[in-house]
């Protein structure tokens, strides 16, 4: 007999690395022929703009899931629940009310942490004894071992690790090495207008790398956030980038996969993060990736091979090492080589899914 295991998992609207990960989980067919899956997919919020927002619809879909996830500890009665906790703000205690009741039933839950923050919320004696509560009796999941610390202070369970992965979009074509100049160097950032993503950062190397004299092409991709467009294009015009920055809204499936083969560097200098599934499309596609010392980032690019970890908040180093990489050509393409062969090895789809399926037969 299968193991019944309940997936409550939040879904996209909006995409987020985490709801995308999610999605694969409740597509998988892998997971689906080795265990008995039921799910209840959460949808919170439209936008990234509307993330942390409370409003009556967002109140009126958490009655309701709280009616879906009695009934399905009642009558379907999962060995386990595999939950992605929002692991601080406002939205754990909204999900503590879940685990309260998944607790009531003695069903097992399994959490699969794509946030952190955990470490230092602890530090309040209240949220101490609230995450000890939640955890109990639990099992955990991180993305990296760069993450067990995050949950240590307060879960001495077992805790797995099962990085993330990723579909193919498509296999990188080959680039000239002899770039005319309407075919400068082009850098990428893709990822939605938040700060904490590192956009301002990113503009601020740009400004460096033109007073410089380096010549490159730039394209911004992301939907808004707490930076919405017309504050981007200030930006932009404030540091005399209009003419060699280009933004381009939110891109999905095609679109994004033809802007990764025109690039030749990804730049993804994030504040706060887990992970950043960006690299891994970047890898895909055999690009070399600029990003900062953060969450399992250290993990995923091997620094000077596959690419270069910077320190945060730090433009400077970010266009130091994005002028390297356009000054030397063969080190570039032998980079983004390395970053696809890394992928290929860790980073697939079919290993992130037998990874998890290893862990579910475990629990």
């Amino acid at each position: 007999m299968k193991k019944r295991i309940l997936l409550l998992i939040k879904i996209p609207p909006p995409i987020t690395g985490a709801t995308l990960m999610n999605k694969q989980v409740y597509d998988s067919e892998c997971i689906r022929q080795n265990f008995d899956i039921r799910s209840i997919t959460l949808s919170y919020a439209n936008s990234v703009s509307d993330l942390g927002k409370v409003n009556f619809s967002k109140i009126k879909i958490f009655l309701k899931t709280i009616i879906r996830l009695n009934k399905e500890l009642i009558f379907e009665r999962p060995n386990v629940v595999y939950f992605q906790l929002s692991p601080i703000g406002f939205v754990f205690y909204r999900d503590l009310i879940y685990i309260i009741f998944i607790k009531f039933f003695r069903v097992k839950i399994l959490f699969h942490l794509h946030g952190k923050g955990i470490s230092e919320m602890a530090s309040n004696r209240i949220q101490y004894l609230l995450y000890r509560f939640a955890f109990k009796n639990s099992d955990i999941i991180c993305l990296s071992e760069l993450l067990k610390y995050d949950v240590k202070p307060v879960f001495d369970g077992k805790i797995h690790i099962v990085n993330n992965g990723i579909p193919e979009m498509g296999k990188p074509k080959p680039k000239t090495e002899n770039l005319t100049e309407n075919e400068k160097v082009k850098l990428l950032f893709l990822s939605n207008l938040i700060k904490s993503k590192g956009i301002l950062d990113f503009i601020s190397a740009l400004k460096l790398l033109n007073k410089r004299g380096i010549p490159f092409r730039a394209i911004i991709v992301g939907g808004e956030g707490d930076i919405n467009k017309e504050e981007l294009n200030i930006a932009l015009k404030k540091n005399n980038l209009t003419s060699i920055v280009e933004y381009v809204g939110p891109k999905y499936g095609k679109e994004k996969k033809e802007i990764y083969a025109v690039c030749d560097v990804v730049v993804f200098p994030t504040k706060n993060d887990t992970w950043g599934n960006v690299i891994l499309e970047a890898m895909q596609f055999a690009k070399p990736v600029v990003a900062t010392n953060e969450g399992s980032i250290p993990e995923i690019i091997d620094n000077g091979v596959t690419g270069f970890i910077v320190d945060k908040a730090a433009p400077e180093q970010i266009a130091k090492k994005i002028e390297f990489l356009i000054n030397n050509t063969g080190t570039r393409k032998k980079m983004g080589i390395a970053a696809r062969d890394k992928y290929l090895e860790k980073y697939t789809v079919s290993i992130f899914e037998n990874n998890l399926s290893r862990v579910f037969d475990k629990v």
